[in-house]
């Protein structure tokens, strides 16, 4: 009967060809889903044929497949409509005309309203993708769906977003990567997106690795959306693929979309998938090869933003890796470890302060600059977080009495951290701010200056916390350490002497009844840098408690040594 049909859509006696029309419509709806199988290829065939009129009468019989029943119709639209749209381009009109009344047909069977409403506009961009694609993903954005898109509705929609996905402009990627993650939410049933995954997923994982970021983000969460609407059964290579790109050595710009996408695909997974991958993240942090690191240390700038509290309860797990990339070799490395830290303070600063800052203040006092820095820039972020400024202000020069802060944000930081704590933060703050390195001592006077209201009120405070850090310092075992506390508790004597000398000496004094040796020791070099950075005139002032303190230290049983600590 095929070939009859064939033949008479082709007829000149217009009665004859209405009649095929009818034949076909009622033979297409009876099809099952071995007709269609039977049928299909051959009409597929009849497309590549040379004479026009065989090419005609295939593409008429292909459009009256758009009757078949709803089963089978998920089954041969999604071969049928590309191939009707590969015709809208043919030289003989008639070919492109039958083309143009077949997509017709097609889109008069859809059942969803919303779709059906857009149907000559969707048309459009099949006829003339490179007018009105854009112009299409436009009007599918802003329409609100209500009903599901049932399976002629993704045979209009696919080759659209396909066409938006190759497109070069940054905003039409965007769009069209979006849409396909809403459209598997979106359908009567996931199955019929199966058919299309082989033709989109391969041009959403381009666009995963696009150069603009934004971009990069829109595809993550379409992958996300996917996994979410369809399951991932049907994704068994995907996590694979994420994970190879993210070992990638081409370019940093592939590791970061794959970090993206496998956040999002991991927050979709859910959590028992992503407790038992974990581990392998984490070991990968420090895998002998930069590119790798860098991009599972990236990995931890997206899993917060994706996972929320699931991540959460792993940060004591993964803030080692990050404070150990902070000190790579690698400079990437080290600035994908501090993004990530910098994501960490900023979605838990307050549900997990009690995790976060005794890491950081171990970071501070680290032998390495770089983990010094970031430490301090880490500590400042989450200092501006809870006491609620933006920590932008520049303060260049000056004195350091009044700083950039208020009073309402200074009881902000004692409220949440309390005041022994604070304390120790802004202690260690201050210490750093004369370290050896040149970066740190930046980083640590732009956070004192930015959460410090009044510095010598604030000393004051402090005082007590501040000269045990420095006393502890100055007795430890690094040179660099004992270097970073003598120049701050010289810098201490020059600028605020009469200020502070009150507080410090009874300090010192106090400390050399301390019975470890090691304290006892850094009180001596705590003298040495008192004495060598006060003023004479200072020094006459407060001989009354400063000789009976060098006494004591000349008397105690590492004399000698404590002699040339302080006399030197």
């Amino acid at each position: 009967m095929l070939p009859l049909l064939l033949v008479s859509f082709s007829d000149q006696v217009l009665a004859v060809r209405e009649a095929a029309e009818c034949a076909a419509r009622a033979m297409m709806s009876q099809l099952t889903g071995h007709g269609v199988k039977l049928v299909l290829p051959s009409l597929l065939k009849g497309l590549e044929d040379k004479a026009w009129r065989t090419k005609q009468s295939s593409v008429q019989l292909l459009g009256a497949m758009a009757y078949c029943a709803p089963q089978q119709l998920s089954q041969c639209l999604p071969k049928i409509v590309p191939k009707l749209t590969e015709v809208l381009t043919d030289t003989h009109p008639k070919v492109q005309a039958a083309g143009q009344t077949a997509l017709q047909q097609v889109g008069s069977v859809i059942k969803n309203p919303e779709i059906n409403a857009l149907v000559p506009i969707l048309l459009s961009a099949l006829t003339d993708p490179n007018d009105h694609t854009k112009h299409s993903l436009d009007i599918l954005l802003q329409t609100t769906f209500i009903n599901s898109i049932d399976a002629p509705s993704l045979a209009l929609l696919v080759p659209i977003v396909h066409r938006g996905l190759r497109e070069r402009g940054v905003d039409t990627k965007k769009k069209a990567a979006q849409i396909v993650g809403n459209m598997s939410s979106l359908v009567t049933e996931p199955m019929d997106m199966i058919p299309y995954i082989g033709l989109l997923l391969p041009e959403v994982k381009k666009v995963l690795v696009d150069p603009i970021p934004e971009v990069r983000g829109v595809a993550a969460r379409a992958l996300g959306s996917l996994i979410v609407g369809m399951g991932e059964q049907i994704f068994p290579d995907l996590v694979p693929w994420l994970l190879e790109t993210l070992k990638s050595d081409n370019s940093n710009v592939e590791r970061s979309g794959a970090a993206q996408g496998l956040s999002e695909v991991l927050a979709a997974l859910g959590k028992d998938y992503f407790d038992q991958i974990l581990p392998d993240i984490i070991r990968n942090c420090s895998h002998q090869k930069a590119s790798v690191r860098d991009g599972h240390l990236t990995l931890f700038r997206y899993l917060p933003r994706s996972m929320g509290a699931i991540f959460q309860n792993h940060l004591q797990a993964v803030l080692p890796a990050i404070l150990d990339g902070l000190a790579d070799e690698n400079e990437s490395v080290r600035d994908a470890a501090l993004s990530a830290g910098h994501i960490f303070v900023e979605y838990y600063a307050t549900t997990s302060l009690p995790l976060l800052l005794p890491a950081i203040e171990d970071g501070i006092f680290s032998d390495n600059w770089r983990i010094r820095q970031s430490s301090v820039e880490l500590l400042g972020d989450l200092l501006f977080k809870v006491a609620g400024t933006s920590g932008k202000a520049i303060l260049e020069g000056g004195s350091d009495d009044e700083g950039a802060s208020t009073e309402a944000q200074g009881r902000a930081i004692v409220e949440v951290l309390g005041r022994v704590k604070r304390n120790e933060v802004l202690a260690a703050v201050y210490m750093v701010r004369s370290d050896v390195s040149l970066t740190v001592r930046q980083a640590a006077v732009h956070v004192w200056k930015t959460i410090v209201a009044n510095t010598p009120r604030t000393l004051k405070e402090i005082m007590p916390v501040l000269m045990d850090t420095l006393i502890s310092s100055l007795a430890s075992s690094s040179s660099e350490r004992r270097q970073v506390a003598g120049r701050a508790l010289g810098e201490l004597v020059r600028k605020l002497g009469e200020r502070v000398l009150p507080s410090i000496i009874p300090i010192l004094s106090q400390g050399l009844k301390d019975p470890n040796a090691s304290r006892r020791q850094g009180v001596c070099i705590g003298l040495s840098e008192v004495m060598g950075s006060a003023g004479k005139h200072q020094l006459l002032s407060f001989m009354g408690e400063l000789i009976p303190t060098i006494r004591t230290a000349l008397c105690d049983r590492f004399a000698f040594w404590l002699y040339n600590c302080v006399i030197l």
